[in-house]
């Protein structure tokens, strides 16, 4: 069987799922979704169809996924239909790491990702750890026109790495009094409220995983910055000490830029830095608004631009730290960092446990991840003194 690829549009999934991915906007950026993120959608979502006509026996190929998605249809298949499907339309369009990081669905739990890296001819050796291993070339010939029959070749190529999916599981909780009494008060439903809960929870998760990562093993540069104000400054003289972070951040681009040749274009930074950059001068705030990006993300939010050159990205529960990197959303292979869902979520039935008189729902969720050049990222760790 062909695996499907998420670059060209498969007619086949675009006609089951079409209706379900055309028009979602990310609450990140505020936009459309583009025609290859809404591939990806379609084929996280045919993964987990698949898996669950499997389980059920069911023919996939006899599945009308337009008839399931109304309110009459009824059983297993309908129920991942109306609430497995839709989920997938929150959690993927709203994680920060699809802007930070390549991102290729797998079609199987152990599978293959791939991006663009750089080797040597003479010895095949991958840059992507050590391209400045060897960039003294005084002995070597390719300098010296009167013999230039001995030219170093370096040359970009496609590589490919296998990944394993992992699974993170979250369960949500209310007692049916509460239910009985949202709906008897508001008309609103406890399951549709803790099942959003979910899907923003479940994003945050893999988010915080991706991002904790990355600054583990950045080897693309570092610098330190201390937030300690020195005494006796005027109002403009506070403005210029305040830059000083700016000059850092500069440092950690210049060293990934030696060394990749790539300038980063995105930071992630705590609350606190967050703080301290929106007051800088050279930051632009973004015209999405950051409640309702808060709400869909999990806490986490793209807070504007920094001099033209990064985009900052806000995390809440990061501290001390100034992640920096380079991902080129237009080249899907041109990354640091590769993060390949399979299943991205997983919805368990509502169960009401008979001892206790409390509704309860899991959701399970299934990706690979993993850093493919560490030179890509670098770290600003900023210090309170």
């Amino acid at each position: 069987m062909r695996t499907v690829s998420f670059l060209e549009r498969d007619e086949r999934l675009h006609s089951r799922f079409g209706h379900l991915t055309e028009g979602v906007k990310s609450a990140v950026t505020g936009k459309t979704l583009s025609e290859q993120d809404q591939n990806k959608m379609q084929i996280l979502m045919d993964n987990l169809m698949k898996d669950q006509c499997m389980q059920e026996r069911i023919d996939y190929d006899s599945v009308n996924i337009t008839a399931m998605s109304e309110q009459t249809a009824t059983g297993n298949i309908a129920f991942v239909v109306r609430n497995d499907l839709a989920m997938i339309n929150k959690v993927f369009p709203n994680m920060i790491s699809k802007e930070i990081c390549s991102i290729q669905p797998i079609p199987q739990p152990n599978a293959k990702i791939f991006y663009t890296d750089m080797k040597k001819v003479a010895d095949d050796t991958s840059l992507s750890t050590n391209i400045h291993g060897n960039r003294n070339f005084s002995n070597n010939v390719e300098y010296n026109p009167a013999s230039p029959t001995a030219i170093q070749d370096i040359y970009f190529e496609i590589t490919s790495d296998d990944v394993v999916a992992v699974e993170k599981k979250l369960k949500a909780h209310a007692t049916v009094e509460v239910s009985q009494d949202l709906m008897a008060y508001h008309g609103k439903d406890v399951e549709s409220i803790l099942s959003n809960g979910l899907s923003a929870q479940i994003a945050r998760e893999w988010d915080r995983t991706i991002i904790e990562n990355m600054i583990t093993v950045a080897t693309g540069g570092a610098a330190t910055f201390s937030k300690a104000e020195p005494s006796g400054l005027s109002y403009q003289d506070r403005k210029y000490w305040m830059e000083t972070l700016y000059e850092k951040m500069i440092d950690v681009d210049n060293a990934i830029f030696k060394k990749r040749y790539r300038r980063t274009n995105f930071a992630v930074v705590g609350a606190d830095e967050a703080a301290f950059i929106e007051k800088m001068s050279g930051f632009r705030a973004d015209a999405t608004d950051i409640a309702m990006q808060q709400v869909s993300t999990g806490g986490r939010y793209f807070m504007g631009t920094l001099n033209n050159r990064w985009k900052i990205y806000v995390d809440p529960f990061l501290t001390g730290k100034i992640l920096m990197g380079y991902n080129n959303p237009a080249q899907w292979e041109e990354t640091a960092y590769v993060f390949a869902p399979y299943i991205l979520s997983y919805f368990s039935p509502w169960f009401i446990d008979p001892n206790t008189m409390r509704k309860t729902r899991a959701i399970l969720s299934r990706a690979a991840y993993k850093a493919v050049i560490t030179d890509l990222l670098g770290v600003v760790t900023v210090t309170a003194s």
